[in-house]
């Protein structure tokens, strides 16, 4: 934007990184089956912080252009999406199943919140008394320190499939992905949930909280308790485990509605706080139940390409709703739009709690996760 690219600039970057994502993930996932996963983590930790750091040199010389920063923002795309299976599928490699996975996610996800709140606060004081370059160099500095925290870890060596032909193995984990009716069933509602959350959320949120909370103001104090509500539900995720998988998913949906709704409503600003920390805590719960219960009940040969299935099509409609959100919103007007979402969400949940598949899907007498 200091470069006077504008929101259209913007919006070009986090698509491209988006794009990239979307395309590299189903063939990351066939990867991170076959190859040993903590290489490939390491492997996209350095070229994530290569990336960040020659965006950071381009903006401290005064030499950073849209187009560049988009390439490079694609890199880290790709090195994202090879991260996530490869990561998600380490995680049973290193903790033994039952409580203790649940615990483990449930404590990478503590941390991670802990970040998302802290970082942005303290970035943007950074950027106000520096410049955006000295936190990309920090940035591309953090993950070489996380390259080197990785290969501290010993994980166990895990099952890996019989080689055969990459598309093979692709189509093996797509047939494995569809057999689950539950998976896709669960699969689906997270793509309906992801793109009303972009649409209602991050397009039409700021423009919603300028027309009717005030401004900056209003909108933070709502994604603050976005915040908390993160931090509340990966401790009771901790504390108290689920039982009733299938039933918490789907429930899990109700806040982000609700609070989508509220919107709507034009409903008094404590009420969205309260709406917005209870999306925060159902989201963050159903992130760590759902990764638990996958890496609990997908063996573990199949583990990274059911992942990045479920990424990749979880995703799908988010850039739809970025391209659309904004002319549908000019016609119908912004709250009709939020409305709308709010009552995919309900429906989509409604849909999916509806399969028997769904409905019994439990943790084990032993706190595991078990599809029943």
């Amino acid at each position: 934007m200091d470069l006077g690219g504008g929101a259209t600039a913007l919006g070009l970057v986090l698509m491209s990184g988006l794009l990239i994502f979307l395309v590299v993930t189903p063939v990351a996932g066939v990867l991170a089956d076959r190859l040993p996963r903590l290489s490939i983590i390491v492997a996209c930790q350095l070229v994530s912080g290569a990336a960040q750091l020659f965006a950071a040199g381009m903006v401290l010389t005064g030499t950073a252009t849209a187009g560049a920063l988009a390439g490079l923002t694609m890199v880290a795309g790709a090195a994202g999406a090879f991260f996530q299976p490869a990561a998600k599928g380490l995680v049973p490699q290193l903790v033994p199943p039952g409580p203790m996975l649940v615990q483990a996610n449930a404590l990478l996800q503590i941390c991670f919140n802990a970040v998302a709140i802290l970082g942005p606060g303290l970035a943007g004081l950074v950027i106000a008394a520096s410049s955006p370059g000295l936190i990309l160099a920090w940035d591309g500095i953090s993950f070489a320190v996380s390259a080197a925290l990785f290969l501290t870890l010993r994980p166990s060596p895990g099952g890996r499939p019989e080689r055969r032909r990459f598309l093979a193995d692709l189509a093996e984990g797509w047939t494995a992905f569809v057999a689950r009716r539950w998976l896709w069933a669960l699969t689906v509602l997270s793509m309906v949930t992801s793109s009303c959350w972009a649409a209602g959320m991050s397009v039409l949120g700021p423009i919603y909280a300028t027309q009717h909370l005030g401004g900056a103001a209003g909108w933070g104090l709502v994604n603050s308790a976005i915040g908390v509500g993160l931090a509340c539900g990966s401790i009771t995720s901790l504390l108290f485990p689920p039982v009733r998988v299938g039933l918490v998913l789907c429930a899990g949906a109700i806040p982000e509605a609700l609070l989508l709704a509220g919107m709507a409503a034009d409903a008094w600003l404590p009420v969205l706080a309260v709406t917005g920390a209870l999306t925060g805590a159902a989201g963050t719960l159903n992130l760590i139940v759902w990764t638990s219960f996958l890496q609990e009940t997908i063996p573990e040969e199949q583990l990274s390409r059911i992942v990045a299935a479920n990424a990749t099509v979880g995703s799908l409609l988010v850039p739809v709703a970025y391209a659309v959100t904004g002319p549908l919103a000019d016609v119908v007007g912004v709250r009709a739009v939020l409305a709308g979402c709010g009552g995919v969400v309900v429906a989509g949940a409604v849909g999916v709690v509806s399969l028997r598949e769904v409905r019994r899907l439990r943790a084990s007498s032993h706190q595991g996760m078990a599809s029943g």
